[in-house]
């Protein structure tokens, strides 16, 4: 057992290298196969009891390790928060763990099912997606690095999440991963050829879908990224470098709406008039502007975005409402309060978070503002079913450094594209900013690390997708009928 442990957790750390910034997709045909035999070596003639018991420590292991190595970056947060110091390795190892019990009731149905060569496809399939349904929905939710994401290699492959979204997506495509299996032992080719075929036919759908962009006109929105390094806006802020180097930025091109980052500067802008005249001032005539800023109501914090127009009033307010836990907020802040060796870390972690998701309405359109991480959900990018135009996008990736984050958040934004057939732009203080267009493509963007500013017009929305219609219930509709497989082919089994 320890044995196939050790394999199956070696096979979960090579997984990461599906993802970006590697994107050596075609390694998921190797390890699938691989995890399902050995997986098959261990469980096939135990009991459910005694499957369940395997699949904690084998599949367990698999994607501990595949959690493990794929959210290592999130502890580069923690050299610009010394405070939280005592939580880097118990966030290294711990975060990893928590998932891997949020996902574990999955790993029932490959222990009913583990029978036919099909089923046990269909069961690992069924597990896997469950599973990343479940580790993005539960408590706060962390849906990052889904297997599907892998997908993000080819546009044409990409273009599957306007109908299924990440979930479904990734049961798809863990069972065409497994399609050599009908090489293995009993042989059948057609069953083969079906199960491969898949792929092929989600590269011809994408090829279809995508069409050229057309523009709603020629005003150009801006999107700027200053690099500013983390350290440099905690240790020592110069306010008015920053503010100097995002408004000569802003100025490159007469922009018609302009987009800073998460934060973009440390002022308290709804109490510094004079500051948001500076900066109204200084941008091209007629230009509206978003900012990522802290604002301050009610003896509490909020992470928000501001609309400022031309007359110097901050129109429209945004505020976070899907918060980072540990990082924006601590959970549980009554009871750990109380123990006194929690004090000293958890007394000023604490934003307020918004209390509802709404649309804010822009010059160039009604747009939906996602802060940091709030792009990683899809139910949460219209869940009033409000007609969009644009989905803005401002974060501050200097957190992760040089690490596979940014990477990864990025490609986040790319998905949300394609799944509501909506233009995105996203501004970063540093990390990856970008002009995305509605089939996921880049228009234009800014590299991590690297400072300036990228201009297009708003590139046209696609027609209404089928999952921005009826999101992830076409994903619980093929579970319901990928069971009734199962159940069939199992007594069929049974009884002959």
């Amino acid at each position: 057992m320890f044995k196939l442990f050790l394999i199956s957790s070696f096979l979960g750390a090579l997984s990461n290298l599906i993802q970006a910034p590697w994107n050596f997709f075609f390694l998921i045909f190797l390890i699938f196969p691989i995890l399902h035999l050995i997986l098959d070596n261990k469980i096939k003639d135990q009991s459910y009891l005694q499957r369940f018991i395997s699949l904690l420590l084998i599949l367990g292991g698999f994607l501990y390790f595949y959690f493990l190595f794929g959210f290592s970056w999130i502890i580069s947060a923690f050299e610009f928060r010394p405070e939280l110091s005592s939580f880097k390795f118990i966030t290294l190892f711990g975060l990893p763990l928590l998932m891997l019990i949020f996902v574990s009731p999955s790993f029932v149905i490959p222990a009913i099912f583990w029978d036919t060569k099909v089923n046990k496809i269909l069961s690992l399939a069924s597990c896997i997606s469950i599973g990343e349904f479940l580790r993005g929905n539960i408590f706060t939710g962390f849906s990052w690095n889904n297997f599907s994401h892998s997908l993000a290699i080819n546009e044409n492959l990409m273009q599957i999440f306007s109908i299924t979204g990440q979930y479904l997506a990734t049961f798809f495509l863990i069972i065409i991963s497994q399609f050599i299996l009908f090489f293995w032992k009993d042989r059948a080719y057609f069953k083969a050829l079906i199960f491969i075929s898949l792929l092929p036919l989600i590269f011809l759908y994408g090829s279809i879908r995508i069409k050229d962009n057309e523009f709603i006109d020629t005003s150009l929105i801006g999107v700027v990224q200053p690099n500013v390094l983390q350290k440099d806006k905690i240790d020592n802020p110069d306010e008015y470098e920053i503010l100097s180097n995002l408004i000569h930025l802003s100025n490159k091109e007469d922009a018609k709406f302009l987009i800073w980052p998460e934060s973009a500067i440390p002022i308290l802008l709804q109490y510094n008039p004079e500051i948001i005249e500076l900066i109204i001032d200084n941008l091209p005539k007629e230009s509206e502007i978003l900012i990522g800023n802290i604002t301050f109501q009610e003896d509490k914090f909020r992470n928000s975005a501001l609309l400022i127009d031309q007359d110097k009033k901050i129109r429209d307010i945004y505020h976070k409402v899907h918060l980072v836990p540990f990082g924006e907020y601590m959970p549980f802040h009554d009871i750990l309060t109380k123990l006194p060796f929690m004090k000293i870390i958890t007394g000023d972690i604490g934003f307020d978070s918004g209390k509802e998701i709404n649309s804010i309405y822009t010059k160039v359109g009604n747009a939906r503002i996602a802060i940091c991480y709030e792009i990683i959900f899809p139910e949460e990018i219209n869940p009033n079913n409000e007609k969009l135009d644009l989905i803005i996008n401002i974060t501050n990736d200097a957190w992760f450094g040089n690490s596979s984050g940014p990477f990864q958040h990025f490609n986040s934004s790319r998905f949300r594209a394609i799944e509501q057939g909506i233009p995105v732009f996203r501004s970063a203080n540093t990390g990856i900013s970008a002009i995305i267009d509605p089939y996921g493509r880049i228009i234009d963007k800014i590299g991590l690390g690297k400072k300036g500013s990228i201009f297009s017009p708003l590139p046209k929305k696609t027609l209404e997708t089928y999952y921005s219609k009826v999101g992830d219930f076409l994903f619980f509709g093929v579970l319901i009928l990928t069971l009734l497989i199962m159940i069939f082919l199992k007594k069929k089994k049974k009884y002959g």
